[in-house]
């Protein structure tokens, strides 16, 4: 406890003494299978969304002729 300032600097290993630095997960993401995994499911999710017309047409159905509308008295 009575170690002066410059004497627990000179003791601690420099800051980049290893091979790589250690960056956050996020700035280090795009490397990683399980991100492009996941990029790839959500573009096919959104894909199918948007082709199926906001899911509302079934595959291998054909769609439904619209409803007529009534006619007034």
């Amino acid at each position: 406890m009575s170690a002066t300032r410059q004497e627990r600097q000179q003791e601690s290993p420099p800051p980049h003494s290893g091979n790589t630095p250690h960056r956050p997960y996020w700035q280090r993401a795009h490397r990683d299978w399980k991100f492009w995994v996941a990029v790839v499911l959500m573009l096919t999710a959104m894909t199918v969304y948007v082709v199926t017309n906001n899911l509302a047409l079934a595959p291998g159905r054909p769609p439904q002729p619209p409803v007529p509308a009534l006619s007034g008295p």
